[in-house]
């Protein structure tokens, strides 16, 4: 009786763990995160964490960069795909200086150690390194296997849409830049081309074509003013013009500070949810902003994480957002040689507070600090209203 008991346990278990494994297989999870910025002091913390290996003389921990993410890695290990805003290039000799950035492929390497396997590199600074810079960043994704958006190889592919999810949900990607810091030489432009946010007329026939090849459509838009709290109108009307051209979500990035996010009906029924903007998400920027509509202070050590849930049911396909702040952890290196040694790292506010207590550095006053920041970032995020299937973490 025993024996049979336990075959009946076993294939209900089973049978329960098939459901849920198939559950599980009917949607699609894509995460979204903010500007990830190479700047000298977060270079140069990764490559002094640098491990070789002595017998092959090769790091063991992707040039350092791994430290990078070593408190946020997990928050990606459910996603199916990380998307991020690489807001540099990678070109030899990976030399960089103030303002213009550039950075060795190690880098990439820790991107995919954490899952991130898309990005998004219509922004102002991909030309840093000049054509050539650009050609060799894309080159390096390439030969990483990581999908890049929102340039093309040539003049005749300027929409370099991806297509993920294909089962149960096809989701296209496509990115935009309004702001560009060094313009193409005439040479170059049969060569490449960067997908421009304000040529409304090139991006209607985009949306058009890609929104035949899939279920749902993103738009990554690199766009706004930087530091500023709020999105320009003249954004904002655009932004309108394409979800009634057919896109369902906007992530936006640039002004470095998290902006409000809004819905907005399309004519057809559909529902667009657009992300101003996600704030940073690894940068060593140590500003402020006041933004007098919330009355709350936007700080460029903050960013989000917004990860997209989509499936698809009998009644057609359905879709929420879980919203995630974080904080970058900036402080001077006491474990570094150098004078001016930066700890530069991402993590999640609520586990940052939860690691000072399990470490037993407890401090209430920062504790309440944080808590209160948690609920200041609320309050600035649903300054344009509170949506059902937007849902933050706290």
């Amino acid at each position: 009786m025993k024996k049979i008991y336990l075959i009946l346990v076993l294939v209900i278990t089973c049978s329960y763990c098939s459901k849920i494994h198939s559950k599980l297989n009917d949607t699609v999870t894509i995460t979204f995160i903010g500007d990830v910025i190479m700047h000298g002091p977060v270079k140069s913390f990764a490559l002094r964490n640098n491990i070789n290996d002595p017998k092959t003389a090769r790091s063991i921990n992707n040039g350092g960069f791994d430290i990078l993410f070593e408190h946020i890695k997990h928050e990606f290990e459910s996603s199916d795909y990380v998307v991020a805003n690489m807001e540099f290039p990678v070109a030899p000799p990976y030399t960089s200086k103030a303002f213009i950035f550039n950075c060795p492929p190690y880098v990439l390497d820790a991107f995919k150690n954490i899952n991130i396997n898309i990005v998004s590199i219509a922004n102002n600074h991909i030309l840093d390194q000049g054509y050539d810079g650009l050609l060799s960043t894309i080159q390096i994704l390439e030969s990483k296997h990581i999908q890049y958006t929102g340039v093309s190889k040539n003049n005749n592919s300027t929409l370099n849409g991806i297509i993920v999810g294909n089962n149960p949900v096809k989701v296209g990607i496509i990115a935009y830049t309004g702001v560009l810091n060094y313009g193409l030489s005439k040479k170059y432009k049969n060569n490449i081309h960067i997908n421009d946010f304000y040529d409304t007329k090139k991006v209607l026939t985009d949306i058009a074509e890609i929104k035949n090849k899939c279920d749902f459509l993103i738009m990554i838009a690199h766009i706004g003013n930087e530091y500023s709290t709020q999105p320009s109108k003249k954004d904002m009307n655009i932004i309108k013009t394409y979800c009634e051209a057919g896109v369902d979500c906007v992530i936006g990035h640039h002004p470095h500070v998290i902006q409000p996010v809004e819905q907005i009906k399309a004519s057809d029924g559909r529902i667009c949810t657009v992300f101003y903007s996600l704030g940073n998400f690894i940068a060593n920027q140590s500003s402020t902003h006041n933004d007098p509509k919330s009355g709350v202070e936007c700080s460029t050590r903050e960013g989000l994480i917004v990860s997209l849930i989509l499936g698809k049911d009998q009644s057609g396909i359905y879709h929420k957002f879980n919203i995630l702040p974080i904080m970058i952890y900036n402080v001077p290196d006491t474990e570094s040689k150098y004078k001016y040694g930066r700890r530069i790292q991402p993590i999640a506010i609520k586990q940052y507070i939860y690691k000072d207590h399990e470490n037993n550095n407890a401090n209430s006053e920062e504790i309440k600090r944080l808590n209160n920041r948690i609920k200041e970032i609320k309050k600035h995020l649903f300054l344009y209203g509170k949506y059902d299937n937007v849902v933050y973490l706290e």
